[in-house]
């Protein structure tokens, strides 16, 4: 009973930096997987994680030093998730800017059809090149970095706040290009059929067909965008492994 009384805060700070990542990186952090099985996937995978920190664990602390300790390694937790969430979310962001241009306005972004292709193809591809094994990876060499007792996160704080967002609308640009092109070119060809073909542009073919040629557009360009989502998630992963030197 002792032992576990001991064990139990040093897997609740294991636990909340295993949360930060849980939260966020595929495929738990997808956001089809409801938040209490996130959590319960952090809780099993904080088990292992327990005996890596164990090492550095901190010294008895009161409630409101333990609670402090608790918010800075779900700090670095998010972190070290959002680095690769920004991914994910970019390549949804992507998909909104398509929808957009191929004429879809759905009542939210997000549930817009090439958002929702892109999110799941980003999520697939992650774990298709085994990128939550890297994660884990990391996140186990972050309890050497950053122990899970006293100790500053300054730059992972930075890195979240001021960093992370830029990346991800720059990711978000450079995924999309391929599907924006394509569409661009689509729309562009049907324009055309449309000045040569009076008869086509009385009738309001083209406007109907436009979306679904758009549509077949961004299908055209899908093999364009994983190489993209691809390279972004190579860079994100050093990046990562960096961080925790």
């Amino acid at each position: 009973m002792e032992a576990l009384t001991t064990a139990l805060p040093l897997w609740g700070l294991v636990f909340a930096r295993t949360a930060g990542v849980a939260l966020l990186v595929p495929p738990s952090g997808v956001r089809q997987v409801p938040v209490s099985i996130r959590l319960g996937a952090a809780a099993v995978i904080a088990v292992p994680l327990y005996y890596v920190a164990g090492e550095s664990g901190p010294a008895a602390a009161d409630l409101a030093t333990y609670a402090l300790w608790a918010g800075r390694n779900l700090i670095v937790g998010l972190v070290l998730g959002g680095a690769v969430a920004l991914v994910v979310w970019a390549a949804a962001m992507a998909g909104t800017y398509a929808d957009g241009l191929a004429g879809w306005s759905p009542p939210r972004a997000e549930t817009g059809p090439v958002a929702s292709i892109f999110y799941l193809l980003c999520a697939a591809l992650f774990v298709l090149i085994d990128g939550h094994h890297a994660v884990l990876e990391a996140l186990a060499g972050s309890f050497v970095a950053f122990p899970v007792g006293p100790g500053a996160v300054t730059s992972l704080a930075r890195e979240a706040v001021v960093l992370l967002p830029g990346r991800m609308f720059a990711a978000s640009l450079l995924i999309s290009a391929p599907a924006l092109l394509a569409v661009l070119i689509a729309r562009a060809l049907l324009a055309v059929t449309e000045r040569v073909s009076v008869e086509l542009a009385c009738s309001g073919l083209n406007t109907m067909t436009a979306p679904l040629i758009a549509y077949v557009a961004v299908i055209a360009a899908l093999p364009a965008v994983a190489y993209l989502v691809l390279q972004q998630f190579r860079v994100v992963l050093q990046q990562v492994a960096f961080l925790i030197g």
